[in-house]
């Protein structure tokens, strides 16, 4: 199903709206995507303060949000994982870092219109996903993961493993390349 969003993070994104859905109702799914909603856009526009302040003080190189607002949200681990997975999608370079408390992402200024259009789609998918997972409210569907013929499985698990090996293969070279460059 990663394939109806492109990525995993929004199957992951999915996966969370359902579960916030299990034992409510259609109201409390759409108000679950409503405040996930607020929170992404509260966050894009903290995006452009760094920059407007590095035009003042010294450059800076790095940005940073607070994710408090998330972190106020069901299921934070399973948000933080999602931010996270979207931006290594677009290629990223970031961190989520605790500070004074509460969790921040920093990332390079420069990076700060990749960031907030990983953001723009994050909160276009929470609607996509919200509807499907009212749609699908009462579906049960582990039981349908679980009736998948075994073939098929070993078929996608055989798939991962080949692209986990090629992936960690090619880091490895680009780490030798790195040593040697030194």
């Amino acid at each position: 199903m990663a394939s109806d969003y492109g990525d995993e993070a929004g199957e992951k994104l999915f996966d969370w709206m359902l579960r916030m859905g299990q034992d409510a109702s259609q109201d409390a799914i759409r108000a679950s995507a409503e405040r996930l909603k607020n929170a992404i856009r509260n966050l894009r526009g903290q995006i452009d303060e760094p920059l407007a302040e590095a035009e003042h003080e010294s450059v800076r190189d790095y940005a940073r949000l607070n994710l408090s607002e998330f972190e106020e949200l069901p299921d934070y681990a399973s948000l933080r994982e999602i931010i996270d997975a979207r931006l290594d999608a677009a290629a990223i370079e970031h961190d989520i870092a605790s500070i004074d408390g509460h969790d921040h992402l920093i990332f390079k200024v420069e990076d700060a219109p990749e960031v907030d259009e990983a953001f723009k789609e994050l909160e276009r998918d929470a609607d996509a996903a919200c509807e499907r997972a009212v749609k699908e409210r009462g579906r049960d569907l582990s039981a349908e993961r679980d009736a998948e013929p075994l073939e098929q499985k070993a078929a996608a698990a055989h798939e991962a493993s080949h692209a986990y090996q090629a992936a960690s293969k090619t880091e490895h070279e680009m780490e030798r390349i790195e040593v040697k460059a030194r």
